[in-house]
C-alpha cells in the first residue's frame, strides 16, 4: 500500500512538474508584452513627468522659476504670469515677452478649464505642461515636465519570469 501511495505521488508530482514547464501560449505572450508597454508608456506619459502641484490660494498666485512665486516652476522665466483663482474659476495672465502657448495658441490671457470637465486647458511654457486640477474644494497646478530626466533614463519595470502555476 505504501509503495502504491508513494507512486501514485510522484505520478502527481511529475504531472505537476510537467505542467509548470509547459510555456504559456503565443497569446497570452502577446497580450502580457502589450500590457508592459502600455504601462512603461502611461509611466513616461503622466508620471515619472511630474515636476509638481501646487494648490491656489484665492486671487492672485504668481507663477515661474524664481522663488518668490506661489508656484514655483522647475525651469523656464523667472516670472512668468499670475493665476487668479476666484471660487473653482482661474484665469491665467502670462507676463508680455514670455513664450508660452494656452491650448496651443499664443495667448496673453484666458480662462482655464480644470480636468474634471474632461478637456482641461494646457498652458505649455518651454517644455512644461501645466493644467488646473480640482480635487473637492482645492484648485491647484499640476506640473509636467517633458523633458524629465525621471522619464528619459527609466529603463522599465523589472518583472520575473511569468510562472502560470501563479
Amino acid at each position: 500500500m505504501k509503495k502504491i501511495f508513494s507512486l501514485t505521488a510522484m505520478v502527481m508530482v511529475s504531472a505537476v512538474l510537467a505542467q509548470s514547464a509547459q510555456p504559456p501560449n503565443a497569446a497570452y505572450l502577446k497580450s502580457f508584452e502589450k500590457w508592459k508597454a502600455e504601462l512603461v508608456d502611461d509611466l513616461k506619459q503622466n508620471w515619472l513627468v511630474l515636476a509638481g502641484l501646487f494648490w491656489l490660494k484665492p486671487g492672485a498666485n504668481t507663477f515661474g522659476s524664481a522663488a518668490d512665486n506661489a508656484v514655483v516652476l522647475p525651469s523656464g522665466p523667472a516670472h512668468a504670469g499670475v493665476f487668479q483663482r476666484n471660487g473653482k474659476d482661474v484665469t491665467v495672465e502670462v507676463l508680455p515677452g514670455v513664450q508660452a502657448k494656452i491650448n496651443g495658441k499664443v495667448q496673453a490671457r484666458a480662462a482655464l478649464k480644470a480636468d474634471v470637465s474632461g478637456s482641461p486647458t494646457v498652458i505649455e511654457l518651454g517644455s512644461l505642461r501645466l493644467k488646473v486640477i480640482e480635487r473637492g474644494d482645492r484648485v491647484g497646478i499640476r506640473v509636467k515636465d517633458l523633458e524629465s530626466a525621471a522619464a528619459r533614463n527609466y529603463a522599465g519595470p523589472i518583472f520575473f519570469p511569468i510562472d502560470l502555476n501563479y
